[in-house]
């Protein structure tokens, strides 16, 4: 058999480690205990056309995650607990990709009119912006805060 010369020896990382990609990845975690906490779980439970909650780890947990609304690639709506949901993964990686108007429709019920309002004008303006994630962080870690205490 002839060896293909693109053939790598080592497997990429999955994740950079910079110190940008290491405060995405910590505003992306206080975004999901933030959205588990505000919604009780995955919004789409509630909604028996969507069909049933999935993805589950090995423990037998539900897998949760914070879904943006906006594109995560717009930095001024990243790390902002209000454009987005808290979906299991067969919402978010499934449904989603196979029903996405169906999925952007019942998101905007469970956000509400303020909510739709500000994703609206965010994905209006198409502008680029530099944030400060460290910032957002300490924003986000005072949002989660506030949440648990209540």
């Amino acid at each position: 058999m002839k060896r293909n010369w693109l053939k790598r020896k080592t497997r990429l990382k999955a994740r950079g480690t910079s110190e940008f990609s290491v405060l995405k990845e910590e505003a992306q975690e206080l975004l999901r205990q933030i959205s588990i906490i505000r919604d009780g779980g995955c919004v789409f439970r509630n909604y028996p056309e969507t069909g049933a909650c999935g993805g589950y780890r090995k423990d037998g947990e539900l897998i949760l995650q914070f879904d943006h609304l906006n594109s995560r690639a717009n930095m001024i709506s990243f790390a902002d607990s209000r454009l987005g949901v808290c979906s299991c993964k067969r919402h978010h990686f499934y449904y989603k990709k196979q029903y996405p108007a169906k999925y952007e429709e019942i998101a905007r019920k469970v956000i509400g009119k303020e909510r739709c309002e500000l994703l609206d004008k965010v994905r209006a303006d198409g502008r680029p912006y530099k944030v400060d994630l460290k910032l957002a962080i300490i924003g986000l870690k005072e949002e989660l805060r506030k949440l648990q205490n209540d």
